[in-house]
């Protein structure tokens, strides 16, 4: 099962199909929370960012697109846990790039410091000097974090056969996910 073919969630599989098929599931990908996890754990390690005001973390960004897909699909965050948040992070990088080159003092996803003052310019550059550190961990650290996000996934469904979920890949554009990626460079 892949989620390349998906329009908006994965279709329908047996639990042993889900099962068989967890390691498999987003190829390029890790699970939101193992993502924030890592991303949280690099910041204060400062393996990541280590001077001024750190920008937004990846995982934020991550989601507030969680969020969009539940609100656009008329759903509430209790509703989250009927899905696997899978991140592509190259993906997700490449949309945050896109939001920050044409950035607006009165959107929130677009300015970091929405309601506290205009955009400075300098923080859309430090946002960017960020995500390239996040890019250039993609084949270190956020390789391991796919494989874990894998192993996770496919030890919930061992431990509960009954707990399946759809899993969607973040972020998702307005009629669908994105194709996953390869996390190696």
């Amino acid at each position: 099962m892949t989620l390349e073919t998906s329009p908006l969630v994965s279709p329908a599989k047996s639990t042993q199909e889900l099962r068989d098929d967890a390691p498999n599931v987003a190829t390029g990908c890790v699970l939101l929370g193992i993502l924030k996890s890592i991303e949280s754990e690099l910041r204060k390690r400062q393996h990541l960012w280590s001077a001024g005001t750190p920008p937004t973390p990846l995982w934020f960004i991550a989601e507030t697109e969680r969020n969009i897909f539940l609100w656009r699909t008329n759903q509430s965050l209790d509703d989250a846990r009927k899905y696997s948040f899978w991140v592509n992070i190259r993906e997700l990088i490449t949309k945050r790039r896109e939001q920050l080159s044409r950035p607006q003092d009165s959107n929130p996803f677009t300015n970091p410091l929405w309601g506290s003052g205009p955009l400075d310019p300098s923080l859309v550059e430090r946002e960017r000097d960020y995500l390239d550190a996040l890019e250039d961990l993609i084949p270190n650290a956020f390789r391991k974090a796919e494989t874990l996000s894998r192993a996770s996934e496919s030890l919930r469904l061992e431990i509960d056969p009954e707990a399946v979920r759809t899993a969607i890949i973040i972020p998702t554009p307005g009629t669908g996910p994105l194709p996953a990626k390869p996390l190696a460079p």
